[in-house]
């Protein structure tokens, strides 16, 4: 290795640690300013927001579903309904009812032939959740279309803001 006078001159050393004091130095400006990005991003974001707002444009996109997705989601039912019960009972039978008489036991058959009429609102109370488990049969194909002005962007303009 070559000994050069120049690599043992007594202000390199003080220079070196200078130019490193001063590259700390520059990096804690530069952390210092980026501590908060979102502070920074906060006048573009806004700006963008209200230019989607004012956007009558939309994001469409189509999902295809294939044939064989298997399918699992369920359904809570809390239903209450009324249930009229409007109908007319007929009877048509024969009752035998055993008479004791001084002659002795005796065996009278009665008809009874009626109709009762039936009048009634029963209150049905339905709470169960309905499980499906399943897989498509065929291929689905779901448009979507979001509307810009339909976003919330009245939480990311509040997300940004200290």
């Amino acid at each position: 290795m070559p000994t050069s006078n120049v690599f043992r001159a007594p202000w390199i050393a003080p220079a070196a640690l200078a130019l490193a004091l001063v590259s700390l130095a520059a990096n804690g400006v530069l952390l210092w300013k980026l501590r908060r990005p979102e502070r920074l991003m906060a006048p573009a974001v806004e700006r963008v927001a209200e230019g989607m707002a004012k956007s009558g444009e939309a994001i469409k996109y189509t999902v295809r579903i294939p044939a064989g997705t298997p399918v699992s989601f369920d359904v809570p039912i809390d239903q209450r309904y009324v249930v009229k019960l409007r109908t007319t009972l007929p009877i048509n039978t024969d009752v035998r009812m055993p008479f004791n008489t001084p002659f002795g036991n005796r065996v009278i058959t009665v008809p009874v032939r009626s109709t009762v009429p039936i009048r009634q609102d029963i209150p049905v109370h339905l709470v169960d959740t309905f499980h499906l488990r399943t897989r498509t049969n065929t291929e689905f194909v779901v448009p979507l279309e979001i509307k810009l002005k339909d976003l919330p962007l009245d939480a990311l303009r509040r997300s940004l803001n200290p």
